[in-house]
């Protein structure tokens, strides 16, 4: 019997809440051996509680310091846990490895940005140095965890390529494991939208509305799709005499920052472009009641440069709704022919492509068609047997 450490630490918001949510429950099925100890933010055990089992154990850490104050935890005292717990096998979520790992290590490579010369770009144009430092030193220990693990892993093959093509790293080895999608978990609650949420969305016949879920950071490039809804707003309104709403889960306002992006200039550039009234800021969605959303829109757009995987990609398909989205390989891989693709920084092509979704009833038809079985192809089951097996691979390997 293995003893394996999870260490979801960094599993603070998004993917990594959703991959909790999914894999917890599932280990102890596809596992009847081993035990696992899964380390989580203090604040978010109640959340992750009700997955204890004989197996499966949830141990809430507390760390100081926000992301710089677990990395330092990480690197100091995870190692007296691990030894106190008499830990065989580390698997570490969070894009970074515990260095000089005594124990045999597999690293989950999950976020693009440390690996995006894109991003590097966008972030000197705003003349955030002082972020882009800070970022550049992200990015090296990225690469150095890489190095350190026994078994990298990434969730598509895409974003492996992706590392290979950075600087060092043409050698390096990934285990593609898709993430997956459980449409029961995802559509369990039957509680309603709160109200003023429902009437921002403006229920009518005559008012056509595209989502994008996800809160306010720099690589969802917001502007390129705030540039672009003057031209969807025009197209639509000359071909179907129909108003367009873009449909937001964060809300987009002067001062507002989000995990350290501030949302000023997306801010200014709406006032700019008169769009204030066009868009349905929703704020935070309660994800339980996240499919709501996706139902009462038309059409899901996704121009995000920078992505490993791309859940909400998989809710939309999953969800009915025929999907535009930036054309990048990670997106391909998971979309493949049931979306519609756009230059990723032309806000004309973007427009062209989500007018022609929105215009074209046959299409829309297709595409929703593809895209619900498509989704049907991403299946945390089949994920979960196997990081059970890699577990057991990586349990007899030395660590480096």
């Amino acid at each position: 019997m293995l003893r394996v450490l999870i260490n979801a630490l960094a599993s603070t918001a998004g993917g990594g809440i959703t991959y909790l949510r999914n894999v917890l429950p599932r280990l102890e099925r596809y596992d009847a051996r081993n035990s696992y100890f899964v380390l989580t933010p203090a604040e978010s055990v109640n959340g992750y509680a009700n997955y204890e089992s004989g197996r499966v154990i949830v141990e809430p850490i507390a760390t100081r310091g926000g992301a710089a104050g677990r990395l330092l935890w990480e690197q100091t005292w995870l190692r007296d846990f691990i030894k106190s717990r008499g830990i065989d096998v580390l698997v570490s979520l969070g894009n970074f490895a515990l260095l000089g790992a005594k124990i045999p290590q597999i690293l989950f490579n999950r976020n693009d940005l440390y690996f995006s010369p894109e991003f590097e770009r966008d972030l000197k144009s705003r003349k955030l140095y002082g972020a882009l430092a800070g970022h550049r030193v992200k990015s090296l220990l990225a690469r150095t965890s890489i190095r350190n693990a026994e078994i990298n892993v990434t969730p598509t093959a895409a974003f492996a390529n992706r590392i290979r093509a950075y600087d060092g790293l043409s050698e390096a080895s990934f285990e593609v494991i898709h993430f997956g999608f459980d449409p029961d978990i995802f559509t369990a609650c039957d509680e309603p939208l709160p109200e003023w949420q429902l009437a921002r969305l403006k229920p009518s016949e005559s008012v056509l509305r595209l989502l994008y879920v996800s809160h306010y950071n720099y690589y969802r490039n917001f502007e390129t799709l705030i540039h672009a809804l003057p031209i969807i707003k025009q197209k639509i309104a000359e071909s179907m005499g129909k108003k367009v709403l873009l449909a937001l889960t964060t809300d987009i306002k002067r001062g507002a920052v989000y995990g350290g992006y501030d949302a000023t200039s997306a801010s200014d550039l709406i006032d700019e472009l008169g769009l204030r009234e066009d868009i349905a800021m929703l704020g935070a969605v309660d994800y339980a009641k996240l499919h709501h959303v996706y139902r009462v829109c038309d059409a899901f757009v996704c121009p995000s440069y920078s992505e490993s995987f791309g859940h909400p990609l998989l809710e939309a398909m999953a969800s009915g709704a025929p999907v535009v989205a930036a054309d990048r390989e990670v997106h391909r891989e998971v979309c493949g022919d049931a979306a519609l693709y756009f230059d990723t920084f032309n806000e004309k092509d973007l427009a062209g492509k989500v007018a022609t979704m929105l215009s074209d009833y046959d299409l829309r038809t297709k595409l929703k068609r593809r895209g619900l079985e498509r989704s049907k192809m991403f299946l945390w089951d089949a994920h979960v047997s196997k990081l059970v097996k890699l577990i057991e691979r990586c349990s007899a390997l030395s660590p480096n």
